[in-house]
């Protein structure tokens, strides 16, 4: 069983049955990242095992899997049309985000950035979320975040589960590709886990330097 979903055609289908030909997946340091991802994962099944909340999630599990992915990353930017905060905003690099910094409250801040992301509890149904105030629809969250920054890219995870949004189809709710990170590090082939390096690191939303990322490859 694939360990991703491509819901609604994000991507097209021809792209992806040719992904393991994209310079993104022969990058060698993805076997690494997997095993230090897997390592991460072992270190955190006590916490795993404890049902995880959105903060204990965002802490022990999603802030150091976008560090091993390479990001440069901020934490509850406050977004400049709306009070909803992404829980982290992703940049390619360091001088992408101090080329920023400066303009924080600004959409200007989120110009440079590559994505937002919106982190749940550890495993919970991600088409219908308990928030605080009553009943939440994730999709509609990362679509309004989008929205509000300006950003191509929006993501939502649980942790196990990681869902990419883009501008152009995140109002239909339903179009996202999806990468279940927990089976890719325990189920399968080893290279189940570059389904979710290519697309999810910051080569595969931003591209390698003098190239077009692999998504807007993928795109129709």
């Amino acid at each position: 069983m694939p360990v991703f979903r491509n819901e609604g055609t994000l991507f097209e289908d021809e792209a992806l049955a040719n992904l393991s030909q994209a310079p993104e997946w022969q990058v060698e340091k993805i076997d690494d990242i997997r095993r230090q991802a897997e390592e991460l994962l072992e270190k955190r099944e006590p916490e795993i095992e404890a049902e995880m909340s959105a903060l204990q999630t965002q802490y022990y599990w999603v802030s150091p899997i976008l560090r091993l992915l390479g990001f440069t990353f901020s934490v509850a930017e406050l977004s400049p049309d709306s009070d909803a905060r992404p829980d982290f905003t992703l940049y390619y690099n360091a001088d992408d985000f101090r080329a920023a910094v400066n303009r924080r409250g600004d959409r200007e801040f989120f110009a440079q950035s590559l994505a937002v992301l919106r982190a749940f509890p550890w495993n919970i149904n991600l088409e219908d979320v308990q928030l605080p105030d009553g009943p939440g629809d994730p999709a509609f969250e990362i679509d309004r975040l989008i929205r509000s920054t300006g950003v191509n890219w929006g993501i939502i995870t649980n942790g196990r589960q990681w869902r990419l949004y883009h501008r152009e189809s995140s109002g239909l709710m339903s179009t996202y590709f999806e990468v279940d990170l927990h089976a890719a590090l325990t189920e399968g082939e080893p290279q189940d886990f570059k389904y979710f390096w290519t697309v999810f690191s910051p080569e595969g939303l931003g591209g390698f330097e003098n190239q077009d990322p692999l998504t807007f490859r993928l795109l129709h």
